[in-house]
């Protein structure tokens, strides 16, 4: 690898140049959203590609949703390699959604397995790989980093889906009896993968109005910043976007405008609307 001068970064402008990771319970409107997003950024159904991982299958009843399915890492590795190489002739997709991540855990443990068996040290199981311990771990974790950072490098937007669940944290040395985090349903050093390269770690959720022991109301809510509770946070400047939004009328469009307006708020030197929206067309 040949050396690289510094240069000065400068924060992106468009949704686009960002790495969106969305966990939510099951019905929420993940998928309905990204197809939402590619319809209302691009006009044009076919500039975002959603790919359905493994067994889950969540997008049969959405329409005007450019979709793929893959069953397996060889299947991933040839949907990247024809995403890169023929970028401009055989498609323009500009975000590419992963939906659910839970789904390719499972596949990477294979490809661990088989990387393995290739090179000489014989398993069966994925904690048996690479003679055990914490290495398959790292060449799952690593698997999945070099695959995300590939596609980013290549220009793609990235949008991941995924649920939730609620957790007992119990730090290292606290006697008490913790507390409860709404997070992944991933483990923790697999989810702090996505954690570490995605820019948004978003949260939604869906809070119920009670009354007299009855469901009077819904808001579905999606959180951009932690509660305390609600495990979620961006890599914007402290405020520069709200702690939640809330899904309704055109979602999509409220969506995209309150990402780019923190990639606005990021910037260290203030810029009016107008002057941003020059730099996102240049």
């Amino acid at each position: 690898m040949s050396f690289k001068k510094p240069q000065l970064n400068r924060v992106k402008t468009d949704i686009q140049s960002l790495t969106i990771y969305l966990r939510s319970v099951k019905k929420w409107g993940k998928s309905t959203l990204f197809r939402d997003l590619i319809l209302e950024k691009y006009g044009d159904p076919e500039k975002g590609l959603l790919v359905g991982i493994g067994a889950e299958v969540g997008y049969n009843i959405l329409d005007n949703l450019n979709v793929t399915q893959v069953e397996s890492w060889k299947d991933l590795k040839e949907l990247r390699k024809w995403l890169i190489s023929e970028k401009g002739k055989e498609h323009d997709i500009k975000m590419v959604a992963f939906d659910v991540v839970e789904e390719l855990i499972p596949l990477a443990e294979a490809e661990v397995i088989r990387m393995s068996n290739a090179e000489g040290k014989a398993c069966t199981t994925f904690n048996g790989a690479y003679g055990g311990y914490g290495e398959p771990r790292k060449k799952l974790q690593k698997l999945l980093k070099d695959y995300f950072v590939g596609l980013r490098k290549a220009g793609f937007g990235i949008f991941a889906i995924g649920h939730t669940k609620i957790k007992s944290i119990k730090e290292k040395g606290d006697e008490t009896d913790g507390y409860s985090i709404l997070t992944s349903t991933l483990s923790n050093d697999n989810e702090s993968i996505f954690a570490d390269i995605f820019d948004c770690v978003l949260t939604g959720t869906i809070e119920k109005t009670i009354n007299s022991k009855k469901i009077t109301g819904e808001e579905r809510r999606l959180y951009l910043r932690s509660d305390g509770f609600i495990d979620a946070g961006c890599r914007y400047a402290p405020d520069a976007v709200p702690e939640y939004i809330v899904y309704e009328g055109n979602f999509a469009r409220k969506f995209i405008d309150t990402l780019e307006e923190g990639l606005k708020n990021s910037k260290t030197k203030p810029i009016s609307k107008e002057e941003f929206k020059k730099e996102q067309i240049k």
